[in-house]
């Protein structure tokens, strides 16, 4: 009798560990799901929760508030003008496919917001979690198609955004901002002395020079004299700084360029402190 209870008793001690283990498929899901949620960054944990609903029997079906998000995501994707618009529509797709990490068209939808968007790393990654969930043929074809698509868009951009691509772009702006003003004069008027200050842009040359009226009382010749030239290398000009003797204080003048091309900012430095200041304004 005691030997039957000592073989009932091991008997039950060796089937725990098998009935332990033994999960549903519907328990599996849950403890993926579980998992997913403390990582939804966590892409393979998608593949396996992907590839685990693949082989269950019945499928699960999709949640309803997979499905609310979703059509959220559509409104939010119709609308869109700009890539703010569009990082919307993401955040909507994104909650559809966290709840229901198994439904491809969310990755599909995801996918092509995120391009829009510039995220262009994202939603290669989303792709290949939508053609994980076996779409029909020709879904499945468009899909690689647009991630040669969306590969080349991100080689491009990568390009652009090295530093010799920003280099050659900021050099390109700078020149169209130099034609467009090339020709103009600024001037600024002294009223009391009589004498009209000129800041002529020629080509890369900033020509600095004045006009003295006929009744000024200034001493000297009347009429336009030259006084000096600048290279323009940007909006800010800087005149070389010009020595003096002991007693007289050293100087440069410093010419900033507003963006717009309206006028001239003139600053004299004296020595390390700052001396007068004009604006000059274009003569239209």
């Amino acid at each position: 009798m005691k030997k039957l209870a000592f073989i009932i008793l091991l008997a039950l001690i060796v089937s725990l560990p098998c009935a332990a283990q033994a999960q549903s498929p519907q328990q599996t899901l849950n403890q993926h799901m579980a998992e997913l949620q403390k990582n939804p960054n966590d892409y393979a944990l998608r593949e396996k929760i992907i590839n685990h609903v693949q082989a269950m029997r019945p499928v699960p079906a999709i949640p309803e508030e997979a499905r609310r998000f979703m059509n959220r995501g559509m409104a939010a994707a119709e609308g869109a003008r700009t890539e703010s618009d569009y990082r919307d529509a993401i955040q909507e797709f994104q909650k559809a496919v966290n709840i229901a990490p198994w439904l491809g068209s969310g990755y599909r939808n995801l996918a092509v917001v995120q391009d829009k968007a510039g995220q262009y790393v994202q939603a290669l990654q989303n792709l290949k979690l939508y053609l994980l969930t076996n779409p029909p043929a020709a879904d499945a074809e468009a899909a690689k198609t647009l991630m040669d698509k969306i590969e080349y868009r991100q080689e491009k951009a990568a390009k652009e955004s090295s530093p010799a691509a920003i280099a050659a772009k900021k050099q390109k702006e700078f020149e169209d901002w130099l034609k467009k003003i090339d020709g103009r004069r600024y001037t600024y008027r002294d009223s009391f002395e009589r004498i009209t200050q000129i800041l002529d842009v020629k080509g890369r040359t900033l020509i600095r020079g004045f006009n003295v009226e006929p009744n000024s009382p200034v001493h000297g010749p009347r009429g336009y004299t030259e006084f000096k030239r600048y290279e323009i290398r940007g909006r800010v000009v800087e005149g070389p700084v010009i020595s003096a003797p002991p007693e007289i204080i050293s100087t440069q003048h410093i010419f900033t360029i507003s963006e717009d091309g309206e006028k001239i900012h003139m600053e004299c430095r004296l020595g390390r402190g700052k001396g007068r200041e004009y604006d000059y304004y274009w003569q239209r």
